[in-house]
């Protein structure tokens, strides 16, 4: 079974064939060797490339937030015409993968970030949850304060991008 998602304007495949151990993920047309190692509701552990890695994942209609190494993924399931025409829709709204507290909001609105630097952080069931920028762009709206409760999808921070 293929599935297809939107990341960061890319797409990214992954090849999941049912009863085999190894499977194939791609991104940017580089290839990953991903191996499922086990996992209960909503965490799992893998191999990538011979790495392991243990994941905490979410789920939502199409969208999926997936937690690895301090960093959380929004990835969305590509269906009908978009996956056909390999359409991926940058989306400049970053939102909170799970309810938990803003911790600290490292940014502010009219500021310059770069990819990966740390924009909000947030704790969510004992864990910290760092929302990255997914590239050089310009905070256009911070709609989150520190001590704030949030909830899973909300709003945190506005990006423009380098498109």
């Amino acid at each position: 079974m293929k599935f297809n998602f939107s990341y960061q304007r890319q797409m990214l495949s992954v090849e999941w064939l049912p009863g085999a151990s190894q499977h194939k993920a791609s991104l940017s047309g580089r290839d990953h060797a991903v191996r499922h190692l086990g996992g209960r509701a909503g965490e799992f552990a893998f191999e990538i490339d011979g790495r392991k890695v243990k994941a905490l994942v979410a789920k939502e209609g199409r969208k999926f937030w997936v937690h690895v190494d301090g960093k959380t993924y929004e990835l969305e399931r590509m269906v009908g015409a978009a996956k056909q025409a390999g359409l991926v829709g940058g989306e400049s709204v970053l939102r909170a993968p799970m309810p938990g507290q803003v911790r600290q909001v490292a940014v502010r609105a009219g500021q310059d970030v770069k990819t990966g630097e740390v924009l909000v952080l947030l704790e969510a069931m004992k864990m910290e949850i760092r929302i990255q920028a997914p590239q050089d762009a310009k905070v256009t709206r911070v709609a989150v304060s520190e001590g704030q409760a949030i909830e899973r999808d909300q709003i945190l921070v506005e990006l423009e991008g380098e498109g």
